[in-house]
C-alpha cells in the first residue's frame, strides 16, 4: 500500500511538474508576443506607468506572510488522516485569515491611493489620477484573491497539481485575448486593466472550482475557525516569509528607485530587462522548487548523506540548467531586444546582461538553501537573504544618478556573489560535510565546460551570419542550445553521471505516459465520488 501510494505521488509531482512548464512556456511566448504589442498601443509613458503601479501593489502580496506552504503542510497531514473534519477546519480558519488579510490590504490601498501616488516624483496630474485608478483595480484584485488562494492549497494537497496549472493555462489564454481585443479596439489604459484584472478573478474561481471537484466534501465556515490552527501554520512560516519578502525588494524594488530618480519612461525600458530575467530564473528554476519538500525528508530523517547528494545533484542540475539558458540569451541579447522591443529599448540589453548573471547565482544555490533549511539552519538563509535586500537597495540609490540602469542592476548582483555564492555556499558544504572546493568543481564543472564551447559557437556565428530578424535569432540561438546539449553530454557529464541521468529521464518519461494513460479512468472516479457524495 505504501509502495503503491508512493507511485501515485511521483506521478501526480511529474505530471504537475510538466503540465507547470507547458504553463511557464505558454506565458512566456505570450509575454514575448504580447508586450511589444501592448508599448505599441499604449505608449512607452503609459506602459511604463501600469508597470510602475503594478510593481507597487505586487507588494501587497507579502501580506501572505509565507502561509501557502503551511497550509498545504496541514491539509495533507489531516487528510492522510482521513480526518475531514480537521481538513474542513483548517481551510476555514484560513479563509477567515486570508479574508483578514484582504481587509488590511484594502486599508493599504487607501494609503497608497490617497497619500503615496500623488506625491510620486515625474507624475502629471492626469498621470496620477490614472494611476490611482489603476492601484484601485489591482489592489481589488489582490484583496479579493487572498481569501480564494485556500482552495488552490485544497487542489495540492490533492496532489491533483494538474487542475490548478489547467485554470492558470485557461488564464493565461484569456487574458492575452482580452489584452488583443481591447488594444485593437481603441480601448486605453484603464480598459485594459480593468479587463485583464476581471478575467484573473475568474481564475481564481476556477481555482475554487477545482477544489470542489477534486474535495467535494469541503466545507467552509466561519464558525470552524480555529486559533491554534492558525499559530501553528504562522510559526512554520515566518521564516519564509522573511525570505519572500528579501526576494522581492531584491528584485522588484528597483522600479520604485528608477522611477523616483528617472522617471516612468526609463522604468518601462528596465521593466524589459527585468522581464526577461524573470524568464530566465523561471525557466531555469522549476526543478529547484520541487528539490524543497524532498530535502525536507532527509532532514527530518537525519539523512546527512542523502542531504549531501541533494545538495551535489541539486546544484548541479540547476547550474546545468541556467548555464544553457544563460549563455544563449546573455549571447543575443542585443538582437533579441532589439528585434523583440525595437530601436528605443536599446538601454535594455546591458542592464539585463548583469541581472542574468544575477539569475545564474540564484537559480544555482537554490539546493544550497533548501538544505540548510531541512538542516534547521533556516536562520543562516533568512539572514542572508535580509543582508542583500539592504545592500541591493543602498547600492542601487547610490549609483542610479551616475551609472543609471545598468548601476541599479549591479546593486542586484553585487550582493548576491557575496551572499549566496559565497556565504550560502561555503555554509551548505559545511552543513553537509564536504569541501567547498570539491562541491563547487562537481556542480559547476558540467555547466562550465559546455557553456564554454556555446559561448564560442556563439561568438562565432554572431560573427558569420549577424542574425537581422526574430526568426534568425531564434534559429541561431537553437543552434547555439544544441552545441551546448551535445558539449555536455559528450565532454560535460561522466559517463557514470549520464548513465544516471539518463535513467531517471526514461522512469520520468515512463511516468509521464502512466499518467495520460489514467486521466479518464480519473476523471470517471472524481465525478462517480462527487455524484455519490452528492447523492
Amino acid at each position: 500500500m505504501i509502495e503503491r501510494d508512493n507511485s501515485q505521488a511521483a506521478t501526480n509531482l511529474i505530471a504537475g511538474t510538466a503540465t507547470k512548464y507547458l504553463v511557464l512556456v505558454v506565458n512566456i511566448a505570450v509575454g514575448a508576443l504580447v508586450m511589444p504589442f501592448t508599448v505599441r498601443h499604449l505608449g512607452q509613458t503609459d506602459y511604463g506607468l501600469w508597470m510602475l503601479v503594478a510593481s507597487m501593489t505586487a507588494y501587497f502580496q507579502l501580506l501572505d506572510l509565507g502561509y501557502g506552504n503551511g497550509v498545504v503542510r496541514h491539509l495533507i497531514a489531516a487528510d492522510r488522516r482521513g480526518d475531514q473534519q480537521e481538513v474542513n477546519r483548517v481551510a476555514s480558519t484560513f479563509v477567515v485569515v486570508y479574508a483578514a488579510i484582504g481587509a488590511i490590504a484594502c486599508v493599504g490601498l487607501g494609503v497608497m491611493v490617497g497619500v503615496v501616488v500623488p506625491r510620486f516624483p515625474h507624475l502629471s496630474p492626469s498621470q496620477v489620477r490614472i494611476a490611482q485608478a489603476i492601484a484601485a483595480i489591482l489592489g481589488a484584485r489582490v484583496a479579493i484573491g487572498f481569501p480564494l488562494t485556500v482552495f488552490g492549497a485544497v487542489t495540492n494537497a490533492r496532489q491533483a497539481f494538474v487542475f490548478n496549472n489547467l485554470v492558470a493555462l485557461a488564464t493565461v489564454l484569456a487574458s492575452a485575448a482580452a489584452t488583443y481585443v481591447v488594444l485593437s479596439s481603441g480601448g486605453g489604459l484603464l480598459t485594459l486593466v480593468a479587463t485583464t484584472t476581471a478575467i484573473n478573478m475568474a481564475g481564481y474561481g476556477g481555482y475554487a472550482w477545482t477544489a470542489y471537484r477534486v474535495m467535494p466534501e469541503l466545507r467552509i465556515r466561519v464558525s470552524s475557525f480555529s486559533p491554534s490552527h492558525w499559530r501553528d501554520v504562522t510559526s512554520f512560516s515566518l521564516y519564509l516569509f522573511v525570505i519572500n519578502l528579501a526576494g522581492q525588494i531584491s528584485f522588484n524594488l528597483d522600479n520604485v528607485v528608477i522611477a523616483a530618480f528617472m522617471g516612468p519612461a526609463a522604468v518601462a525600458v528596465y521593466v524589459v530587462a527585468l522581464r526577461l530575467a524573470e524568464y530566465q530564473r523561471r525557466l531555469c528554476d522549476q526543478f529547484s522548487g520541487m528539490l524543497f519538500p524532498v530535502a525536507m525528508a532527509f532532514g527530518s530523517d537525519g539523512n546527512r548523506a542523502a542531504l549531501r547528494r541533494t545538495l551535489v545533484d541539486g546544484n548541479r542540475i540547476a547550474m546545468t540548467l541556467v548555464g544553457g539558458a544563460s549563455v544563449c540569451l546573455i549571447g543575443f541579447s542585443g538582437p533579441l531586444i532589439l528585434h523583440w522591443m525595437g530601436p528605443a529599448f536599446a538601454g535594455s540589453v546591458a542592464p539585463f546582461n548583469v541581472l542574468a548573471i544575477a539569475g545564474i547565482i540564484v537559480v544555482s544555490q537554490a539546493a544550497s538553501s533548501n538544505v540548510l533549511i531541512a538542516l534547521g539552519r533556516h536562520r543562516i538563509v533568512t539572514t542572508i537573504w535580509i543582508v542583500e535586500a539592504a545592500a541591493n537597495l543602498a547600492l542601487s540609490v547610490v549609483v542610479v544618478r551616475r551609472m543609471g540602469l545598468v548601476g541599479v542592476a549591479a546593486g542586484t548582483l553585487v550582493p548576491l556573489v557575496f551572499g549566496h555564492a559565497v556565504v550560502m555556499f561555503a555554509a551548505a558544504c559545511r552543513a553537509v560535510g564536504m569541501s567547498i572546493g570539491r562541491c563547487a568543481y562537481e556542480t559547476m564543472r558540467p555547466a562550465v565546460v559546455a557553456g564554454s564551447v556555446a559561448a564560442v559557437a556563439c561568438i562565432a556565428l554572431r560573427s558569420l551570419l549577424p542574425p537581422h530578424s526574430t526568426v534568425a535569432v531564434v534559429v541561431e540561438g537553437t543552434l547555439v542550445a544544441a552545441t551546448y546539449l551535445v558539449s555536455l553530454m559528450t565532454i560535460g557529464f561522466d559517463p557514470a553521471i549520464r548513465r544516471t541521468y539518463s535513467s531517471r529521464l526514461l522512469g520520468a518519461g515512463a511516468a509521464i505516459a502512466s499518467v495520460l494513460r489514467g486521466a479518464r479512468t480519473d476523471g470517471r472516479r472524481h465525478r462517480a465520488a462527487a455524484g455519490s457524495y452528492t447523492n
